[in-house]
């Protein structure tokens, strides 16, 4: 701060407390500065002032504020400063001490103290659009903060916007009042005393009335810089030191990547104001920041204003007006503030003006103004005026400033900006890009994706998966001296060198082990490092100008060659195609970017599969999130996916079963070479499984060939009749094969008749003019009905034939297990029905291990782990086992006894196991999941039973029984009483003996063991059976909500298991089971995914895909354009409304000023009527008046006659 050092008496003053110069009177002066050895020299800030350490900085509580009572006034930052003082100091001071961090535009706000004459719609209209620029850019907004004039206005709008928003830190605004310290009132509340600590904010008052003729800090800025030069009374003593600020901060780079050119830009809005404001804007123009007049604001920006709409005719009579109107505001120094306004109007690209006008409803103009006045300060380079839209996040201004129809991008010169617009999530701008002609296949090559995974955030998720990947690779693949010397210079997240082989890693541990990324196709072409950095604009453009039209440099030139030998090597390896779209899609993906990543899915060849393949994905992420609100992000990021791929399946669905069926089950290439089935049952997409196409489906693939048609119960006959199949059973195979019948003979009816034709005209015939030749509709068609043996091989093939089989066995095989272990189970000796048996279990283990050796993973590690995640497959094993314990036991003499308990224990596992057939009703299925749900909320209640159980039975025991020693009857006393007592055996004859022994002595204070027993049945048959009874029926409930997609969805487990069983049930399983391993054996482990059946996998022919990628691809457009038009016709409701609501808001306002007037009118009403009867009593009253006066006289006129009576003649 500043003080004086040297008192100069002001010869005016008062002499009892005379006045210095400087503004302040003698008693406010130090005394050591009230000496002045030369008191005749005029007072000057440079001779007699000096710095001192500041003694106002913390933080104010502005008392009596709006808001300040319900706690939304806010502690506001403040410090007091020389008007020298160092603009860097004061930056350092606001990132690092007040932790504003950077904007990314600045908005300087400068105006009279006075309030200015807007109206008071045109004073919303200038807040929202200021508020609108700045949060729409992430600005600081800095005014002269005190409380009065435009400063004021602009708090209240800050102030308002903060309310809205919930008053957040991550939605408030920074506004900084930079004000004059001479000036302000109640200096002593915002001064700290020397042995006073800042730890505790001081006290500003807003509610005191009585003018002190200084002006008070306005309450609703968030930080406030007080400048001060050692005066007191005076304005504008702020203004350098702001304008230096501003420029200071200007020279900072927009943001704080490496490369960045473009400084913060400032632009400085001018509303009303006197001569300091032209200064102000003198000063912004001379450091190259460009200002907004607001037209009719008054006094300096009309002046302002006026100057600048003439400036192409300026002229002396120009000039005389605007020496008039600076005469008619009563300015001082005419011709100095004339030469800073024609100063500031030889730059006309940097003055705007900007003219509020209600009429044309510019609410949303005056941020739009703002920002045009900075893109037209960087007039001729569209490169920067783009960057600082997109630094802005805006979209609007890009279209309508930038992207024009008489622009012309040359061949790369978007791709650094296409770039960051994707590392910073602006999908608006990467959409704008793209429908401007920016080409995504020429930008997005395998190097700048290489670089875009480089360049992720180091706390992504992504990103840590990336170094586990690393951490396992160095592991595995390094020394330990070798890890400890890389420890030792270990490197940050974000500088691990990405490869996109890594990429697909992670995205192969997100999916499935079978999903075959395209970055793992090829070790040497995706497992290059590239550095993280690219090509700049100006050396794209400098190397353009040297090649030739096409703007293709010798770089280019190389990226070219490269994708050529990619080509190459695609058709000799079959891989598959590097699509940029639907490579940025992963990305957003991965980066959980929702926006991004919806708008590339809208733009993506097979909407289904990416959907699908997303859904997956993040519910994979999310399972590796520890963050919660990340992890929740995920979840619902995945559930918005799964309703995308349902409602275009719908779509397809509603326009083609059969090609929707071809759809779910066909191989993508593109998607790992996974299918739509499978990936949907991998993400566990319960919703999307359960839809009516893919019901219908497997409902098709769950009867295999055999038609609807057929009866239900008439096939349980047929299966055991093997002759009626091929005459009884209908199949679809033949009904289709009548349909191809039909079509071969028109066909070659037409083909007949072109052969006539061409015979007739001498040409010869040496192509075939139908679709397809006699051969092959005869081999496509051949007769029309299947044979017999086809007729047996698809019956007994089709899914639910297996079923049955495996069924019937089942039941066969525990009616066996049964009457064996209760009729034939003896110790003499082991007979065959005891080896059938054992034999028969032996080939359900080597279905088992068929189902492992079948799976759907890669690895045997991982087959094993999928398998024995499913709790059936749990159950297996521990039958299985239990079943070669109690065997090895009943080999053994003597020991039949415990392997009886073992194969009975085990034979109730074996029952359990046949519930698994149940999953295929539609009553009993969804009961197997309440049971399974019931199990787990059974396992909670026991836990909290056990407390109760083992608390009473030890204190029972303890108190009646205390001299026992014997573990098992203290055992037999704390369990076993306790247990069964809750089911009401009371064990009162224990409690409450009628005879006592030595041997079963009396229980002590039995009395109490009856008040213990009361208590303890009245809590676990009372409280807690009700508890587990109400724990039931919400699971129950829950369930009974989503039965169907759960029953549906378990549908699809059996239906997948039994697609892949043998036709023959065991025990004469063996035979297939023999034949499968010597085809296993010839294939290997990587044939194995050859070997998957055609009912939930098929291969397409090349033709056949891009119909069906084609015709999906339409009807998801068909689904965006009806979900755009609903969004459109919700969003002209939702206007209609709130213009509704502002409609009806003026209404209320002319019906409140109509009700006063009739108020009014009433109370009017009411005096008139006062004064009316007051008339008429007064007319009564003189009525009565005249009534009395006649009687009077007629009384008068009586008595006279009395009293003189006329004489006779």
């Amino acid at each position: 701060m500043r003080v004086c050092k040297r008192f100069t008496i002001e010869t005016t003053s008062d002499p009892a407390d005379p006045l210095c110069q400087c503004g302040k009177k003698k008693s406010r002066h130090e005394p050591q500065y009230l000496q002045n050895n030369d008191p005749s020299k005029p007072w000057s800030v440079k001779t007699h002032t000096g710095k001192s350490p500041t003694n106002a900085y913390g933080e104010i509580e502005f008392v009596g504020a709006a808001g300040w009572g319900q706690g939304q006034q806010k502690l506001r930052k403040y410090v007091r400063v020389d008007y020298e003082t160092d603009p860097k100091t004061l930056m350092d001071l606001i990132q690092k001490q007040w932790n504003l961090g950077q904007p990314k535009l600045l908005i300087s706000v400068t105006g009279g103290a006075d309030n200015f004459p807007l109206k008071s719609n045109l004073k919303d209209v200038f807040r929202k659009g200021l508020i609108e620029a700045a949060r729409s850019t992430d600005a600081w907004i800095i005014t002269g903060g005190s409380n009065c004039g435009v400063m004021k206005y602009v708090g209240e709008a800050v102030r308002d916007y903060a309310i809205a928003e919930g008053g957040s830190a991550t939605t408030s605004i920074v506004a900084i009042g930079i004000a004059t310290w001479g000036i302000l009132d109640q200096q002593e509340a915002l001064i700290r005393s020397k042995s006073e600590l800042p730890s505790g904010p001081v006290s500003y008052r807003m509610d005191q009335q009585e003018w002190t003729g200084k002006v008070r800090l306005d309450p609703n800025h968030t930080h406030f810089i007080l400048v001060e030069d050692g005066t007191t009374g005076e304005f504008g003593k702020e203004i350098k030191l702001r304008s230096d600020l501003e420029k200071q901060i200007s020279e900072q780079k927009v943001t704080q990547e490496s490369g960045e050119r473009l400084n913060i830009p400032t632009v400085c809005v001018v509303v009303g104001g006197g001569p300091n404001t032209i200064q102000t804007v003198y000063r912004a123009v001379k450091n190259g920041t460009p200002c907004l007049i607001i037209d009719q604001s008054g006094r300096a920006a009309n002046i302002l204003a006026y100057a600048f709409n003439n400036h192409g005719t300026y002229s002396e009579s120009v000039r005389g007006e605007i020496k008039k109107r600076l005469l008619g505001v009563k300015f001082s120094d005419l011709d100095k503030h004339q030469h800073w306004i024609e100063e500031c109007i030889r730059q006309p690209d940097l003055i705007n003006v900007c003219k509020l006008d209600s009429g044309r409803g510019v609410s949303t103009d005056i941020d739009r103004a703002i920002l045009h006045a900075l893109l037209k300060a960087k007039k001729g380079n569209c490169i920067d005026q783009l960057r600082l839209a997109m630094v802005w996040n805006r979209v609007d201004v890009a279209k309508s400033e930038i992207f024009k129809d008489d622009n012309d991008w040359k061949m790369g010169e978007l791709n650094e900006s296409v770039r960051y617009a994707i590392e910073h999530d602006l999908p608006s701008f990467l959409e704008l890009f793209i429908e401007n002609g920016v080409s995504m296949k020429d930008y997005l090559t395998e190097e700048e994706l290489t670089i875009l995974y480089g360049k992720i955030q180091q706390t992504s998720l992504l990103s840590r998966l990336l170094k586990g990947l690393n951490e396992k690779k160095d592991i595995k693949q390094t020394s330990l001296l070798s890890r400890l010397l890389k420890r030792l210079n270990e490197k940050k997240v974000g500088e691990y060198n990405v490869t996109l082989w890594m990429i697909g890693q992670i995205i192969q541990q997100l999916t499935m082990d079978t999903y075959k990324p395209l970055y793992l196709s090829n070790k040497k072409r995706f497992n290059q490092e590239y550095p993280l950095t690219a090509v700049s604009e100006k050396e794209v453009l400098h190397e353009s100008d040297n090649s030739d039209h096409c703007g293709c440099s010798s770089r280019l030139f190389a990226i070219l060659n490269h994708n050529s030998q990619k080509s190459e090597e695609q058709q000799s390896g079959a891989q598959t195609q590097f699509y940029p779209i639907r490579e940025l899609f992963l990305y957003a993906i991965l980066l959980n970017r929702r926006e991004m990543a919806r708008k590339l899915w809208e733009r993506i060849g097979e909407p289904i599969a990416a959907a699908l393949t997303a859904s997956k994905m993040l519910k994979a992420m999310a399972s590796k999130e520890s963050d919660q609100d990340q992890e929740k992000s995920m979840i619902e990021h995945a559930d918005i996916y799964e309703k995308l791929a349902i409602e275009v399946l719908k779509e397809c669905y509603n326009q083609g079963e059969d090609r929707t069926n071809d759809m779910m089950k066909r191989e993508m290439p593109n998607w790992g070479q996974a299918t739509c089935l499978d990936m949907a049952f991998q993400a566990k997409n319960k919703k999307f499984i359960a839809q009516s196409a893919i019901q219908n489906l497997l409902k098709e693939i769950w009867m295999g060939e055999i038609s609807d048609e057929n009866n239900f119960w008439k096939l349980w006959l047929y299966m055991f009749f093997p002759p009626m199949v091929a005459f009884l059973v209908r199949f679809r195979k033949n009904e289709h094969r009548k349909e191809f019948q039909q079509h071969a003979e028109t066909a070659n009816e037409h083909k007949l008749m072109v052969v006539r034709s061409d015979i007739e005209g001498g040409t010869p015939v040496t192509e075939a003019v139908g679709e397809h030749g006699d051969s092959d509709v005869n081999n496509r068609v051949g007769s029309p009905f299947l044979s017999v043996l086809q007729n047996l091989k698809l019956f007994y093939n089709a899914p639910i034939i297996k079923f049955r089989f495996n069924v019937l066995a089942y039941l066969a095989f525990l009616f066996l297990f049964s009457f064996i272990i209760l009729a034939e189970f003896e110790e003499e000796q082991v007979r065959w029905k005891e080896w059938f048996l054992v034999a028969w279990v032996v080939t359900l283990c080597l279905e088992e291990f068929r189902q492992i050796a079948q799976g759907d993973s890669n690895s045997w590690i991982d087959r094993i782990y999928h398998w024995i995640k499913d709790f059936w497959n749990k159950v297996d094993l521990a039958t299985l086992l239990l079943f070669g314990i109690g065997v090895a036991l009943r080999l053994i003499p003597g020991l039949i006894g415990p392997a009886r308990i073992i194969l009975a224990l085990d034979l109730i596992g074996f029952y359990v196991r046949l519930l698994q057939s149940f999953s295929v009703s539609e009553r009993l299925g969804p009961k197997l999941i309440m049971i399974a749900r019931m199990m787990k909320d059974l396992l909670f209640f026991v836990c909290i039973l056990a407390v109760f159980l083992i608390s009473y039975g030890i204190a029972s025991q303890a108190i009646m029984f205390p001299n026992v020693t014997d573990p098992l009857t203290i055992f037999r006393g704390v369990f076993y009483k306790a247990y069964f007592q809750m089911y009401g055996e009371l064990f009162l004859e224990d409690i409450q003996p009628e005879e006592c022994t030595l041997d079963d002595p009396c229980p002590e204070y039995s009395w109490m063991g009856i008040i213990l027993l009361s208590i303890y049945m009245m809590l676990s048959n009372v409280l807690l059976l009700n508890l587990l009874i109400a724990m039931f029926s919400y699971t129950f409930s829950n369930v009974q909500e989503n039965t169907d997609e759960h029953w549906k969805f378990q549908r699809y487990e059996v239906l997948k298991e039994y697609i892949n069983r043998p036709a023959i049930p065991p025990p004469l399983i063996l035979i297939s089971l023999i034949e499968y391993f010597v085809r296993f054996c010839i294939c290997g482990c990587s044939c194995r995914s050859s070997c998957t059946p055609s009912e939930l996998k098929i291969i397409l022919g090349e033709e056949k895909v891009k119909e069906l990628v084609l015709w999906e691809k339409n009807k998801a457009d068909d689904f965006i354009a009806k979900e755009n038009s609903k969004q459109n016709v919700e969003d002209r409701v939702q206007k209609n409304f709130v213009m509704m609501e502002k409609l009806l808001g003026n209404s209320l306002t002319d019906s409140d000023r109509l009700s006063k007037i009739e108020h009014q009118m009433v109370r009017t009403n009411y005096a008139m009527e006062g004064i009316r009867e007051s008339l008429i009593t007064t007319e009564r009253s003189s009525e009565r008046l005249s009534k009395m006066e006649h009687q009077l006289e007629r009384m008068n006129a009586l008595i006279t006659n009395k009293l003189c009576p006329e004489e006779e003649p």
